[in-house]
Protein backbone atom coordinates (compact mmCIF):
# COMPACT_ATOMS: atom_id res chain seq x y z
CA UNK A 1 0.00 0.00 0.00
CA UNK A 2 0.95 3.62 -0.48
CA UNK A 3 -0.14 6.78 1.33
CA UNK A 4 -0.81 9.61 -1.10
CA UNK A 5 -1.41 13.32 -0.47
CA UNK A 6 -4.04 14.89 -2.73
CA UNK A 7 -3.36 18.22 -4.40
CA UNK A 8 -7.00 19.07 -3.70
CA UNK A 9 -5.34 21.12 -0.93
CA UNK A 10 -4.24 23.80 -3.36
CA UNK A 11 -5.40 26.33 -5.89
CA UNK A 12 -3.74 25.82 -9.26
CA UNK A 13 -1.19 28.58 -8.69
CA UNK A 14 -0.23 27.02 -5.33
CA UNK A 15 0.29 23.53 -6.76
CA UNK A 16 4.12 23.59 -6.43
CA UNK A 17 3.61 23.79 -2.64
CA UNK A 18 2.89 20.05 -2.69
CA UNK A 19 6.60 19.35 -3.10
CA UNK A 20 7.65 21.17 0.06
CA UNK A 21 4.86 19.35 1.93
CA UNK A 22 5.74 15.83 0.82
CA UNK A 23 9.44 16.43 1.48
CA UNK A 24 8.59 17.10 5.13
CA UNK A 25 6.75 13.80 5.54
CA UNK A 26 8.34 11.28 7.94
CA UNK A 27 7.78 8.45 5.44
CA UNK A 28 7.83 8.27 1.64
CA UNK A 29 4.46 9.32 0.23
CA UNK A 30 2.95 9.64 -3.22
CA UNK A 31 0.96 12.46 -4.77
CA UNK A 32 -2.62 12.22 -5.99
CA UNK A 33 -2.87 14.91 -8.62
CA UNK A 34 -6.25 16.63 -8.90
CA UNK A 35 -6.40 17.86 -12.52
CA UNK A 36 -7.95 21.24 -13.31
CA UNK A 37 -8.05 21.35 -17.09
CA UNK A 38 -10.30 24.40 -16.99
CA UNK A 39 -7.28 26.34 -15.69
CA UNK A 40 -4.43 27.46 -17.95
CA UNK A 41 -2.39 28.01 -14.78
CA UNK A 42 -2.73 24.32 -13.90
CA UNK A 43 -1.52 23.24 -17.32
CA UNK A 44 1.47 25.58 -17.10
CA UNK A 45 2.42 24.30 -13.64
CA UNK A 46 2.31 20.70 -14.89
CA UNK A 47 4.58 21.63 -17.77
CA UNK A 48 6.99 23.55 -15.53
CA UNK A 49 7.20 20.85 -12.84
CA UNK A 50 7.00 17.72 -14.96
CA UNK A 51 10.37 16.44 -13.79
CA UNK A 52 9.50 17.06 -10.14
CA UNK A 53 6.23 15.13 -10.32
CA UNK A 54 8.02 12.19 -11.90
CA UNK A 55 10.10 11.79 -8.73
CA UNK A 56 7.02 10.53 -6.85
CA UNK A 57 4.47 7.77 -7.06
CA UNK A 58 1.46 9.34 -8.75
CA UNK A 59 -2.24 8.59 -8.76
CA UNK A 60 -4.73 10.77 -10.57
CA UNK A 61 -8.14 12.01 -9.65
CA UNK A 62 -10.31 12.22 -12.71
CA UNK A 63 -11.34 15.67 -13.93
CA UNK A 64 -14.00 17.20 -11.68
CA UNK A 65 -14.51 20.86 -12.51
CA UNK A 66 -16.76 21.41 -15.54
CA UNK A 67 -16.99 17.63 -15.90
CA UNK A 68 -20.16 15.56 -15.88
CA UNK A 69 -20.12 11.88 -16.80
CA UNK A 70 -23.87 11.41 -16.39
CA UNK A 71 -24.60 13.41 -19.56
CA UNK A 72 -25.38 11.60 -22.79
CA UNK A 73 -23.30 11.62 -25.94
CA UNK A 74 -23.77 14.69 -28.11
CA UNK A 75 -24.21 17.19 -25.29
CA UNK A 76 -21.68 19.95 -24.66
CA UNK A 77 -21.08 18.59 -21.15
CA UNK A 78 -20.31 15.15 -22.56
CA UNK A 79 -17.87 16.51 -25.12
CA UNK A 80 -15.99 18.58 -22.55
CA UNK A 81 -15.89 15.69 -20.05
CA UNK A 82 -14.47 13.31 -22.63
CA UNK A 83 -11.91 15.92 -23.72
CA UNK A 84 -10.77 16.47 -20.14
CA UNK A 85 -10.55 12.74 -19.45
CA UNK A 86 -8.51 12.22 -22.63
CA UNK A 87 -6.00 14.78 -21.32
CA UNK A 88 -5.98 12.96 -17.98
CA UNK A 89 -5.19 9.68 -19.75
CA UNK A 90 -2.26 11.36 -21.47
CA UNK A 91 -1.04 12.61 -18.10
CA UNK A 92 -1.46 9.13 -16.67
CA UNK A 93 0.79 7.76 -19.40
CA UNK A 94 3.37 10.48 -18.74
CA UNK A 95 3.48 9.84 -14.99
CA UNK A 96 2.79 6.11 -14.89
CA UNK A 97 -0.20 6.81 -12.66
CA UNK A 98 -1.43 3.90 -10.56
CA UNK A 99 -5.06 4.70 -11.33
CA UNK A 100 -7.53 7.42 -12.32
CA UNK A 101 -10.55 8.15 -10.12
CA UNK A 102 -13.95 8.26 -11.87
CA UNK A 103 -17.05 10.06 -10.59
CA UNK A 104 -20.31 8.74 -12.02
CA UNK A 105 -21.69 12.24 -11.58
CA UNK A 106 -20.98 15.64 -10.07
CA UNK A 107 -24.23 17.50 -10.74
CA UNK A 108 -27.49 17.38 -8.80
CA UNK A 109 -29.63 14.27 -9.20
CA UNK A 110 -33.19 14.87 -10.36
CA UNK A 111 -35.41 11.91 -9.36
CA UNK A 112 -37.22 11.74 -12.68
CA UNK A 113 -33.97 11.32 -14.66
CA UNK A 114 -31.91 9.37 -12.12
CA UNK A 115 -32.13 6.13 -14.11
CA UNK A 116 -31.08 7.96 -17.26
CA UNK A 117 -28.12 9.54 -15.43
CA UNK A 118 -26.99 6.12 -14.17
CA UNK A 119 -27.31 4.57 -17.62
CA UNK A 120 -25.31 7.42 -19.18
CA UNK A 121 -22.55 7.25 -16.58
CA UNK A 122 -22.20 3.47 -16.91
CA UNK A 123 -22.12 3.76 -20.72
CA UNK A 124 -19.51 6.54 -20.53
CA UNK A 125 -17.44 4.49 -18.09
CA UNK A 126 -17.43 1.60 -20.58
CA UNK A 127 -16.19 3.92 -23.31
CA UNK A 128 -13.42 5.30 -21.09
CA UNK A 129 -12.52 1.77 -20.01
CA UNK A 130 -11.65 0.94 -23.60
CA UNK A 131 -9.70 4.15 -24.04
CA UNK A 132 -7.82 3.54 -20.78
CA UNK A 133 -6.54 0.21 -22.09
CA UNK A 134 -4.75 2.07 -24.87
CA UNK A 135 -2.81 4.00 -22.21
CA UNK A 136 -2.30 1.02 -19.90
CA UNK A 137 -4.33 2.98 -17.35
CA UNK A 138 -6.63 1.72 -14.61
CA UNK A 139 -9.88 3.46 -13.67
CA UNK A 140 -11.30 3.18 -10.15
CA UNK A 141 -14.85 4.28 -9.35
CA UNK A 142 -15.56 6.52 -6.36
CA UNK A 143 -18.72 6.89 -4.28
CA UNK A 144 -19.26 10.52 -5.26
CA UNK A 145 -21.86 12.99 -4.06
CA UNK A 146 -23.43 14.04 -0.78
CA UNK A 147 -27.14 13.71 0.02
CA UNK A 148 -27.31 17.20 1.57
CA UNK A 149 -26.19 18.64 -1.79
CA UNK A 150 -28.64 16.48 -3.79
CA UNK A 151 -25.84 15.02 -5.91
CA UNK A 152 -25.65 11.48 -4.51
CA UNK A 153 -26.49 9.26 -7.48
CA UNK A 154 -26.22 5.92 -5.60
CA UNK A 155 -27.33 5.19 -2.07
CA UNK A 156 -25.35 2.65 -0.06
CA UNK A 157 -26.98 -0.51 -1.41
CA UNK A 158 -27.14 0.84 -4.96
CA UNK A 159 -23.44 1.66 -4.85
CA UNK A 160 -22.56 -1.82 -3.60
CA UNK A 161 -24.62 -3.43 -6.36
CA UNK A 162 -23.14 -1.14 -9.02
CA UNK A 163 -19.60 -1.81 -7.76
CA UNK A 164 -20.12 -5.57 -8.00
CA UNK A 165 -21.46 -5.28 -11.55
CA UNK A 166 -18.47 -3.52 -13.13
CA UNK A 167 -14.91 -4.76 -13.75
CA UNK A 168 -13.29 -1.67 -12.22
CA UNK A 169 -11.98 -1.54 -8.68
CA UNK A 170 -13.47 0.91 -6.19
CA UNK A 171 -12.11 3.93 -4.36
CA UNK A 172 -14.15 4.34 -1.19
CA UNK A 173 -14.39 7.93 -0.01
CA UNK A 174 -15.09 7.58 3.71
CA UNK A 175 -15.85 11.29 4.08
CA UNK A 176 -18.68 11.04 1.54
CA UNK A 177 -19.88 7.82 3.16
CA UNK A 178 -19.94 9.49 6.59
CA UNK A 179 -21.81 12.56 5.32
CA UNK A 180 -24.38 10.24 3.72
CA UNK A 181 -24.90 8.17 6.85
CA UNK A 182 -23.62 4.95 5.30
CA UNK A 183 -22.59 1.94 7.36
CA UNK A 184 -18.93 2.10 6.36
CA UNK A 185 -18.04 -1.23 7.95
CA UNK A 186 -20.73 -3.00 5.93
CA UNK A 187 -19.56 -1.39 2.68
CA UNK A 188 -15.98 -2.43 3.43
CA UNK A 189 -17.06 -5.99 4.20
CA UNK A 190 -19.18 -6.26 1.05
CA UNK A 191 -16.56 -4.73 -1.25
CA UNK A 192 -13.31 -5.77 0.41
CA UNK A 193 -12.20 -7.62 -2.74
CA UNK A 194 -12.98 -4.56 -4.89
CA UNK A 195 -11.50 -1.70 -2.86
CA UNK A 196 -8.21 -0.43 -4.29
CA UNK A 197 -7.95 2.77 -2.27
CA UNK A 198 -9.62 5.19 0.11
CA UNK A 199 -10.03 8.94 0.20
CA UNK A 200 -9.75 9.88 3.86
CA UNK A 201 -11.04 13.07 5.45
CA UNK A 202 -13.67 13.98 8.03
CA UNK A 203 -16.78 16.15 8.31
CA UNK A 204 -19.74 17.10 10.47
CA UNK A 205 -21.82 14.14 9.32
CA UNK A 206 -23.72 16.17 6.77
CA UNK A 207 -21.52 18.49 4.72
CA UNK A 208 -18.56 17.57 2.51
CA UNK A 209 -16.07 19.53 4.65
CA UNK A 210 -12.87 17.62 3.80
CA UNK A 211 -11.51 18.25 7.28
CA UNK A 212 -8.52 16.54 8.88
CA UNK A 213 -9.05 12.90 9.85
CA UNK A 214 -9.86 13.56 13.53
CA UNK A 215 -11.93 16.71 12.94
CA UNK A 216 -15.50 15.48 12.60
CA UNK A 217 -18.08 12.84 13.46
CA UNK A 218 -16.35 9.95 11.68
CA UNK A 219 -14.57 7.63 14.13
CA UNK A 220 -11.30 7.45 12.24
CA UNK A 221 -9.47 5.06 14.61
CA UNK A 222 -12.40 2.66 14.22
CA UNK A 223 -12.12 2.96 10.43
CA UNK A 224 -8.42 2.08 10.65
CA UNK A 225 -9.26 -1.04 12.64
CA UNK A 226 -11.64 -2.12 9.84
CA UNK A 227 -9.04 -1.20 7.25
CA UNK A 228 -6.51 -3.54 8.86
CA UNK A 229 -9.09 -6.29 9.07
CA UNK A 230 -10.65 -6.11 5.60
CA UNK A 231 -8.41 -4.20 3.17
CA UNK A 232 -4.84 -3.94 4.50
CA UNK A 233 -3.34 -3.65 1.01
CA UNK A 234 -5.49 -0.73 -0.14
CA UNK A 235 -3.92 2.68 -0.71
CA UNK A 236 -4.87 5.64 1.47
CA UNK A 237 -5.22 9.09 -0.08
CA UNK A 238 -5.31 12.03 2.34
CA UNK A 239 -7.78 14.31 0.57
CA UNK A 240 -8.13 17.52 2.55
CA UNK A 241 -9.86 20.75 1.58
CA UNK A 242 -8.04 23.97 0.82
CA UNK A 243 -8.73 25.26 4.33
CA UNK A 244 -6.19 22.71 5.60
CA UNK A 245 -3.31 23.78 3.34
CA UNK A 246 -1.72 26.09 5.90
CA UNK A 247 -1.77 23.41 8.63
CA UNK A 248 1.40 21.67 7.49
CA UNK A 249 2.27 20.26 10.92
CA UNK A 250 -1.27 18.96 11.27
CA UNK A 251 -1.09 17.12 7.96
CA UNK A 252 2.28 15.64 8.90
CA UNK A 253 0.82 14.52 12.23
CA UNK A 254 -2.13 12.85 10.49
CA UNK A 255 0.12 10.94 8.11
CA UNK A 256 2.20 9.76 11.10
CA UNK A 257 -1.04 8.69 12.78
CA UNK A 258 -2.15 6.65 9.78
CA UNK A 259 1.23 5.06 9.20
CA UNK A 260 1.77 4.18 12.87
CA UNK A 261 -1.60 2.48 13.04
CA UNK A 262 -1.35 0.44 9.85
CA UNK A 263 2.35 -0.34 9.44
CA UNK A 264 1.84 -3.81 10.86
CA UNK A 265 -1.34 -4.48 8.85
Amino acid sequence: MTIYISTNLYEAKQLPDIFSLVKKMPIPVGIELFPEWQSTIFEQVIEDYLVDFKKYKISLHGPYYQTEHSKKAGTAEYQRSMQYFAKTLQLSSEFGSKYIVYHNNNCKVLPDIKKEMIANSIENLALLRNKARMYNAQIVVENAGVAAYNNMLFNQQEFIEMAKSIPEKILLDIGHANANGWDIKTVMQELAYKIAAYHVHNNNGCDDNHNRILDGTLDFPLFLSWYKQYTPQADIVVEYGKQCAVDIEGIISDVKNIYTNIQYA
